[in-house]
């Protein structure tokens, strides 16, 4: 039961709540707040005058939604994909888990608790979001005495059930299937429609709906499995239409148009392609493809970057995508030809950033979410989608350098790793990324460059201040590192310090930021990037660019050059354009935890354990030296996954730079 109302909600986080409105408001066109504004009138109609859910559902319910082609594939997948078993064991034991009411996610353990879990607790304070109160009244971004809510949304998208439901698919597990039949009904008890901190999000009933619809299929009629009374399917159905009626009436636009708002979309064109029996499903059909479609042009820019300046946002986006068009495939609603054109687009940009054992740099947030999900903890989720891409397009081209299985390949098919060995010279200008694939003496060296946009939309909700930033990979594993995400609402000076341009691999003035942020998805200032040169040549690659974000401030740009220097190594520069005067400057390269900063004769040597990685020399004015999980100020810290922070060493080089003067640093993989 929740322990406040909505309005003790409303006056908990009042002055957070006035700046967040405030902020937001900055960031809006004349467009939006009458969009808005329209928006708040819907809300307040249908706090009194909701449909009868029951009533939409039209058709006739002796059969259950099903994804055409899922359960026969995920059989087939079984019995003859490699590796398979240990992940059948893996979804049986979190069956088995489920069925002793234990769940574990983002890090965090749920209290033990027999049969369905309690769908409003948040685990970390041990306190209840509310569960009857009108959902847009719910201020679930200003409650910090409740925790963060998307340790609460993390159990509410029903997700732990997809593997479940794949357990007993594949073991003729009846008890299984009524532990997901349960936990589903147990769902729909515990929050009616529009009631509760489980509707506040469209991008959460959207993520309900697909694990819903997973479920429902591969436990479903064919299976004999779950024999679904009248009564739950009813229910069922009627739980489906309130969703759709929600994701049709408040869809995700303007400023808050992202990845949420093709999430909504994926979410109507499946209700309404598989769910016929649904009064509006036609309509959602169409709108939803319609949407998807659109959408696709804009927030992939022309090169296949997503315009979120993340990968693993990227991938998220892809993800549903993908699953919308090769649903529509299945039941003869075929996409475009220019809507795969710019998934293989982004595929390919996605493949350009990772390395020979399947990491990618950590660029911008990462939240672990996903689609399809495998199992909790985490995953190499852009391998997972690049496999679906390549296997959906058939671009094997495009699959990673290694597969793990997945629930997803159950849908699109296990795709063959595919290596790159060679040199690779990948330039996304629009997007803004270069990536160089070195490889040096039978070593890969991944070299990534960000000049780019800091996000998407007005208030780029997920980019951080990293604005000329590098990344580097070597023989498959990182060593400069991102900071990482840690955490979106929990702590406001967490999510500070590692969207700020200290937990980057970037050049800061004055400690102040590249981009100033407003809160934890709004920035006030914005840098723009230009890149000025880009060569492409085995011996002699080179990557110059500048940005704009100290202009206001400091009067300078910051210019950044990497270049190959024959078979010496490559040669960082930074320097500083304009007319202001000289600056205390800092210039820093973050390691991944598990490795340790030398010093040398020579300068500064990164070693894994015995072994050397990576020397770094710089021979000019700057003084140079290492710091680790400080925290007044914050430095030193990476976040491999979302809810967790290690140390991590900072090589560190700070002096005063003015005007045309120069920092030049040799970085060599050659020992």
């Amino acid at each position: 039961m929740a322990q406040h109302s909505g309005d003790n909600d409303e006056i908990t986080g009042g002055l957070a709540k006035v700046t967040w409105l405030a902020n937001r408001l900055a960031s809006m066109s004349p467009s939006e707040i009458a969009f808005r504004c329209n928006e708040q009138f819907k809300r307040s109609v249908s706090r009194r005058v909701l449909p009868n859910f029951a009533r939409a559902v039209t058709g006739p319910l002796d059969a259950m939604p099903e994804i055409p082609g899922m359960l026969e594939r995920l059989h087939s997948f079984a019995e003859h994909g490699t590796g398979i078993e240990p992940l059948h064991r893996d979804w049986r034991r979190i069956g088995e888990q489920m069925r002793r009411g234990r769940f574990k996610a983002l890090g965090i353990t749920w209290p033990d608790r027999a049969g369905p879990p309690l769908w409003h607790l948040d685990p970390s304070t041990k306190t209840s979001w509310p569960d009857q109160t009108y959902c847009f009244d719910i201020a679930y971004r200003y409650a910090p005495e409740r925790g963060d809510v998307k340790l609460v949304f993390e159990l509410n998208r029903l997700q732990y059930l997809q593997p479940i439901a794949a357990a007993a698919a594949l073991g003729n597990d009846k008890d299984l299937a009524s532990v997901v039949v349960r936990h589903i009904d147990s769902w729909i008890s515990a929050n009616p429609p529009f009631r509760g901190v489980n509707w506040v999000s469209g991008i959460e009933l959207a993520l309900r709906v697909v694990s819903l619809l997973v479920v429902v299929t591969l436990i479903g009629d064919k299976t004999k499995l779950s024999a679904f009374t009248a009564e739950f399917r009813q229910r069922l159905h009627s739980c489906l239409a309130a969703h759709g009626y929600w994701l049709a009436v408040f869809p995700s636009r303007f400023s808050s148009a992202n990845n949420h708002r093709i999430a909504e979309a994926g979410a109507l064109y499946m209700l309404g392609r598989l769910v016929p029996s649904l009064r509006n499903a036609k309509a959602w059909a169409r709108n939803g493809k319609r949407v998807l479609e659109e959408e696709l042009s804009l927030q992939f820019h022309n090169d296949g970057v997503g315009a979120e300046q993340s990968p693993t946002y990227s991938a998220f986006t892809l993800e549903w995508l993908l699953l919308g068009a090769v649903i529509g495939d299945r039941v003869g609603d075929k996409w475009s030809n220019a809507s795969w054109h710019r998934m293989v687009q982004a595929g390919n940009h996605l493949r350009a950033l990772t390395d020979c054992n399947g990491h990618q740099p950590l660029i911008g947030d990462d939240d672990e979410s996903r689609v399809l999900y495998s199992r909790p903890g985490p995953e190499p989720y852009v391998n997972t989608v690049m496999g679906y891409l390549s296997t959906a397009a058939r671009r094997p081209d495009l699959a990673p350098p290694k597969v793990e299985p997945h629930l997803g390949h159950a849908f699109f098919g296990k795709p063959e790793p595919s290596p790159r060995s060679t040199y690779d010279y990948a330039a996304f200008p629009a997007g803004g990324y270069t990536s160089v694939r070195d490889w040096r003496e039978g070593v890969e060296n991944l070299w990534v460059m960000d000049h780019g946009p800091l996000g998407y939309l007005s208030i780029a909700a997920h980019g951080h201040a990293d604005a000329l930033a590098i990344w580097l990979h070597i023989a498959g594993r990182p060593v400069l590192v991102d900071g990482g995400t840690y955490t979106y609402s929990s702590d406001v000076t967490w999510r500070e310090h590692f969207r700020s341009t200290v937990a980057h691999n970037t050049l800061t003035i004055g400690g102040v930021s590249s981009s100033l942020s407003t809160g934890a998805f709004n920035w006030s200032e914005r840098a723009e990037c230009y890149l000025l040169n880009s060569v492409e040549d085995k011996e002699h690659w080179l990557i110059e660019a500048e940005h704009d974000g100290y202009e206001a401030h400091f009067g300078y740009r910051h210019r950044r050059r990497l270049e190959r220097i024959g078979d010496d190594g490559v040669q960082l520069t930074d320097s500083l354009h304009g007319e202001g005067v000289p600056e205390q400057i800092e210039i820093g390269f973050l390691v991944a935890p598990d490795l340790d900063i030398h010093r040398t004769a020579d300068g500064w040597q990164i070693m894994e354990q015995d072994k050397r990685l990576l020397s770094i020399a710089h021979t000019g004015r700057l003084h140079g030296w290492v710091e680790q999980a400080l925290e007044k100020p914050k430095r030193g810290w990476h976040s491999p996954i979302f809810g967790e922070r290690l140390p991590a060493q900072r090589l560190i080089f700070t002096g005063r730079m003015g005007a045309g003067d120069e920092a030049i640093f040799n970085l060599s993989t050659r020992f």
